[in-house]
């Protein structure tokens, strides 16, 4: 639907939590015939650096100039709308490191038409602070343009628990290899964030492996997470 409706999207969620994992899922959805999807990330991504990476991808030269990179990016959209070329789909990720500047790009990004539509869909993608951060007075205008927002919660005991046992299955694992009980403390540990999910397990079954396991215990899992913390803490 945000693509389609070519909206401002803002898709959100702490590390590890599988924003990349979605982004990438929608990519493969997209016809590539019919659309050329666009990945920028924000490290120290400024105006001029935006415009001359989006027309790149078009096999354009940016001029120097911000006003003039703008305006050349606005009559190619508009001479692709016009012959008809495959749509664009354009995703900024860690998008909550956008500078200000940047962020305030978005105002001439999505209103090449003024109000009539854009010519195209802009996902914005990062952590939490996205959100606060487009809450802000100053990004009022940016923040009215937004058509869907979506947060990524981590998964529940039992999204975890199928997450799980598809990994295992996955790996031609098909008797219980978790208990319950690890399960559930695994879960509480995590909050159900896949990138830490994946941490605990891939720790857990190395030591598993080791020592000769069938089944790994809440106890198991419970020196998974202090040996963690210790690492952590010599890392810090």
């Amino acid at each position: 639907m945000a693509v389609e409706n070519r909206m401002l999207s803002v898709l959100t969620g702490e590390v590890g939590s599988g924003k990349s994992a979605l982004l990438r899922r929608l990519s493969r959805m997209l016809d590539p015939m019919r659309t050329l999807t666009i990945y920028l990330s924000t490290a120290d991504l400024k105006p001029r650096d935006f415009y001359a990476a989006l027309l790149r991808q078009l096999e354009e030269e940016a001029p120097f100039s911000v006003a003039k990179a703008r305006r050349l990016w606005t009559e190619v959209l508009t001479r692709r709308e016009a012959q008809g070329e495959r749509g664009l789909v354009v995703v900024i990720d860690e998008a909550h490191e956008m500078s200000e500047a940047m962020l305030l790009e978005l105002r001439f990004v999505m209103s090449h038409q003024m109000d009539a539509r854009s010519l195209f869909p802009v996902i914005l993608a990062g952590q939490p602070e996205l959100r606060k951060k487009l809450r802000l007075k100053k990004y009022e205008a940016i923040s009215q343009r937004v058509g869907i927002q979506y947060h990524l919660n981590g998964m529940s005991r039992e999204e975890t628990s199928g997450y799980i046992r598809h990994h295992m299955e996955a790996a031609n694992l098909t008797r219980p290899v978790f208990a319950e009980s690890a399960i559930q403390m695994l879960h509480a540990a995590s909050q159900g964030i896949p990138r830490v999910v994946n941490q605990i397990c891939g720790q857990a079954l190395f030591e598993a492996e080791g020592k000769g396991l069938e089944v790994i215990e809440e106890e198991h899992i419970g020196r998974v997470l202090s040996d963690m913390d210790r690492q952590r803490g010599t890392a810090g």
